[in-house]
């Protein structure tokens, strides 16, 4: 079976349920770059204008209880680790709350909330040859403590400007079933197994750690993604070339996959509900743009 060896995540949909409560946040807090708004549409990028996130405004959602499936948490990728010091120095500074910091061996993470409950990782890379091994296996993983001490000192020379040139889209972790997961996105769309831990499935396209996850942590989270929830809705992948999007398509139509075609992206749901657009890398883009996601850290 062919596989994905090159691929990149691009803009991600998010819905909210307010406007007021959440820009704030992904403005003041995260550090987004307010990029274009509408009455019910928001487009948030870097500093560098490049977009990353839409959320969508939609006042009769609920947040999502722990139990349904879902998003478990949106991955925001600084390109240094001197970066994530001087975010993690800012949002100390702001005063808003955490959830979680870890050290993954193969990345440094912070983990919040958004006004929703939506999950948020903000995360910084080790160098790409410390965590991948000789037969290119993934080395690390669990959840150490965070050096955040470290990140800080690291950090003390620098200012907070907002989310740096190079910030990506890193990864999606969902609260769905494994099992199903496996079943599609590895089968049948071709991404790797990275990890495996119990009740889990990390994936990527190459050697990266991963481009998105799947848990099942404490319930079995069977099923679809509810829409009268605040959370994803869609998201993006991008590849290098139209021959490896092409070899995408075809595996998805034989699999009696229903596509779109939309501007510039085929588009598919996926078995959890979720719309998945593909789309190749704009030629002007393509020098910078990182599909293994192997920032130095």
């Amino acid at each position: 079976m062919n596989t994905i060896e090159q691929v990149r995540l691009g803009v991600t949909e998010l819905h909210v349920s307010s406007f007021e409560r959440s820009l704030p946040f992904y403005t003041d807090i995260l550090g987004f770059t307010l990029l274009e708004q509408t009455d019910s549409t928001v487009t948030l990028g870097s500093n560098t204008k490049e977009p990353i996130l839409v959320l969508k405004e939609d006042v009769q959602l609920k947040e999502k209880p722990d139990h349904e499936p879902g998003l478990y948490h949106f991955a925001v990728l600084l390109p240094t680790r001197k970066n994530l010091g001087t975010w993690l120095a800012h949002v100390l500074k702001k005063g808003y709350p955490l959830i979680g910091a870890s050290d993954h061996f193969f990345s440094e993470a912070i983990y919040l909330s958004d006004p929703d409950g939506i999950g948020v990782e903000i995360y910084a890379d080790r160098p790409q040859d410390i965590w991948v091994g000789e037969h290119g296996e993934v080395k690390g993983g669990g959840n150490a403590p965070l050096d955040g001490d470290g990140l800080l000192q690291e950090a003390a020379d620098s200012t907070w400007e907002g989310l740096p040139a190079g910030t990506v889209m890193g990864h999606l972790h969902f609260h769905l079933n494994p099992e199903e997961a496996d079943s599609f996105y590895v089968n049948t769309l071709g991404f790797h197994i990275r990890m495996a831990p119990p009740a889990s499935l990390f994936v990527a396209g190459g050697v990266y750690h991963h481009h998105l996850a799947f848990n099942a942590w404490g319930r079995g989270r069977k099923g679809a993604i509810d829409p009268r929830f605040s959370g994803i809705r869609s998201y993006t992948l991008v590849f290098p070339k139209e021959d490896d999007r092409t070899s995408v398509v075809e595996r998805l139509t034989k699999a009696g996959i229903h596509m779109n075609t939309t501007g510039k992206s085929n588009e598919f749901i996926d078995p959890f509900g979720v719309l998945v657009r593909l789309q190749i890398e704009e030629t002007d883009k393509k020098e910078g743009a990182e599909y293994g996601q192997t920032h130095r850290g």
